[in-house]
């Protein structure tokens, strides 16, 4: 436990540190919020990388004391900043009551069950690392027999509880992850909606089942989704504002995004694709030219950005695609895999099945798996998938994306299609290009909900030009707080 409170203290230090330099540098108060908490993500996992690769765990200590000091030091000089802080959140619970009170609670909850012991089985993804680092890295790398690694950006951020066989505190990551995502939704949601309706849509986007779920035990998932979501709020910072900081954090997310995870090795590239359209579109490559090449010192973002590409990690991307199935039949296996995904995206999650059942006498998921073999398995039979589609009985689909996935963020892509600005356009293409791409690369197989976390949560934000003010009016908006605030309560006392 103890082990647990310095981890959390260190990075509480220089999340604090790091959210009052972005507020000097101008972002809002939920944009310097999520910067700080994943920028001190990509300067641990950067240093402890360097760690990794020359074998000398006393390198990331030193420099991680270092930035400890330099964190506490940067706080005590701008503690005048504290009062402003309270103040603003004080007016805006006053003005949001109810719900501001009830998510405190529910985050003191998950900040406390983050330093809960966990099961071992949590940290089957994350043991890799403690391998690699005792044989060490040059060792591996000359061996004739080279494993190959998995890319290592976030799972190396475990990499302190996992060394001394601790699990305790290691869901800080997650929780701060989760943090990020509220406050990253709620950035981009301003961009279309006043500060109710942009609250609002924070509170639906986190009340995602499984992403609290995700939020509250170990994982790397949920980590890969706060950068992508961060690469998008770096984007509309960037081309609103043309400077050099929100563009090396461009970057550097975009190459951080790449985990062990398939589904970041599908998305980084879109963003990369997405980023130069929207930032070559609005202003044109020679603005960019010039910010870059003023400044002298953003040659040292190279290093990070090399490291970040895990491009020093041998077959990594062959141990990524190891244990995935391919979609076989194409074109026709992705059009069956789209409906098999529309359909799990239908069912909400499993407990709320159980109260249909119960109270209404319907089985959800025997309903969708009977729509499905009626007008879908007599066209399309198995094809795309590993195995007969069914949503009954699957334990990965236990928490799903609730009722917020289907009704909320698929209409609201569809609708920024249509109506958007160009910019919210380009967003929603690309999110709809990911949900092509894994439709047609990867075959079904119960579980692949997880590879839709990034559809889901990343595209949340865009739910805020699907409520214009006058269609969303102040009772619609206590509806949905309500309904997001019970759907967080539910699952918490459901996953717990």
């Amino acid at each position: 436990m103890i082990i647990a409170v310095l981890v959390f203290v260190e990075v509480f230090c220089m999340c604090a540190a790091a959210f009052f330099l972005f507020r000097m540098n101008g972002n809002t108060f939920s944009e310097s919020a999520s910067y700080a908490i994943i920028t001190v993500f990509m300067l641990l996992s950067f240093i402890r990388q360097i760690s990794f690769i020359t074998g000398y765990s006393i390198i990331s200590t030193c420099i991680e004391f270092f930035f400890l000091i330099a964190s506490i030091i940067l706080i005590f000089r701008h503690r005048s900043y504290f009062p402003g802080i309270v103040t603003t959140l004080k007016s805006f619970g006053s003005a949001n009551f109810v719900p501001f009170i009830f998510l405190v609670l529910c985050f003191l909850y998950m900040a406390v069950h983050a330093f809960l012991s966990v099961p071992k089985e949590v940290y089957n993804e994350l043991y890799n690392i403690i391998i690699y680092e005792k044989i060490g890295f040059f060792s591996l790398a000359v061996a004739a027999e080279f494993p190959g690694f998995l890319p290592v950006n976030h799972s190396i951020l475990f990499n302190t509880f996992l060394r001394f066989g601790i699990d305790f505190g290691s869901g800080i990551f997650c929780f701060l992850a989760y943090l990020s995502i509220g406050f990253s939704t709620y950035a981009l949601a301003r961009r279309y909606s006043w500060h109710p309706t942009a609250f609002t849509i924070a509170i639906l986007v986190m009340s995602m089942p499984r992403l609290v779920v995700q939020a509250i035990y170990p994982g790397t998932q949920i980590i890969s989704v706060a950068v992508a979501l961060f690469c998008i709020l770096a984007i509309y910072r960037t081309v609103e504002m043309p400077n050099l900081t929100d563009l090396i954090l461009l970057i550097l997310g975009l190459f951080f995004c790449i985990s062990g995870n398939i589904s970041s090795m599908i998305f980084a590239p879109i963003l990369l694709v997405l980023s130069c359209v929207v930032l070559f579109r609005r202003h044109g490559i020679i603005t960019w030219k010039s910010i870059l090449g003023k400044n002298f010192y953003t040659f040292f973002a190279v290093v990070p950005a090399a490291i970040f590409s895990q491009c020093w990690l041998k077959d990594s991307w062959s141990g990524v695609f190891s244990s995935i199935s391919f979609n076989n039949d194409g074109i026709q296996g992705a059009l069956a895999n789209f409906i098999r995904y529309i359909l799990e995206s239908f069912y909400f999650t499993a407990s709320i099945d159980i109260i249909f059942e119960r109270v209404f006498k319907w089985n959800m998921a025997q309903a969708l798996e009977s729509l499905y073999n009626f007008c879908v398995r007599p066209f399309l039979g198995e094809s795309g998938a590993v195995q007969v589609f069914h949503l009954t009985g699957v334990p990965n689909e236990m928490f799903s994306f609730g009722p917020v996935g289907f009704f909320l963020v698929l209409p609201a892509l569809l609708y920024a299609m249509v109506k958007g600005p160009r910019r919210l356009k380009a967003v929603a293409t690309a999110f709809f290009v990911y949900f092509y791409l894994v439709s047609l690369i990867i075959a079904w197989a119960p579980g692949n909900a997880m590879f839709f976390e990034l559809f889901y949560v990343c595209a949340g934000f865009s739910i805020a030009f699907f409520f214009p003010p006058w269609r969303f009016t102040k009772r619609n908006k206590k509806f949905f707080q309500t309904a997001g605030c019970f759907l967080l309560f539910f699952t918490l006392l459901t996953a717990s």
